[in-house]
């Protein structure tokens, strides 16, 4: 009884999980424009008209249109737009990631031991969706059409330790 408990607690016991939790908020949105009426070589930004840019609901529903594009328009000929660069109450999407590692290392002597490791990057395969189109007077201004992350990603390593 003696060994098999001895042999269960080698193979059962010794484990490290570890993980990396990263929480982030989305950036502030800089609105340019697609045609500078200024007609010089600065950059430009949007005119906003007052109407709330703010759509309602999960991203995933609202890719071809995260804000409100009609909001914002091409500022008239030679005037400025009246946006800042960025805007901190019009933000791009958030994120949500979970990196998760499970580990054990097995000693062979007194010196050498073997690592054994499996990795899940993005462990729960959620799409972080990149920033939308910024360009107002664009045919796409509002619209997210990338993913910054890759999907789950999984891997099993073993690693000699002298």
């Amino acid at each position: 009884y003696l060994k098999n408990q001895r042999v269960m607690g080698s193979i059962l016991g010794g484990w490290q999980l570890g993980g990396i939790l990263r929480l982030q908020t989305g950036v502030p949105l800089s609105l340019g424009v697609s045609q500078n009426t200024l007609h010089n070589y600065g950059t430009q930004f949007a005119s906003w008209n007052g109407t709330n840019p703010h759509v309602s609901g999960p991203i995933s529903n609202r890719l071809n249109d995260y804000f409100n594009a009609s909001a914002f328009s091409v500022p008239a000929p030679f005037t400025y737009g009246n946006t800042a660069r960025t805007l901190s109450w019009l933000r791009g999407p958030g994120g949500a990631n979970v990196d998760v590692s499970l580990d054990k290392k097995i000693p062979i002597n007194e010196r050498i031991s073997l690592q054994f490791r499996f990795e899940a990057f993005n462990a729960f395969n959620r799409v972080q969706f990149g920033l939308p189109n910024t360009t107002i007077g664009s045919t796409s201004a509002g619209v997210i059409s990338d993913q910054q992350n890759t999907p789950r990603e999984l891997q099993f390593a073993l690693k000699l330790l002298f």
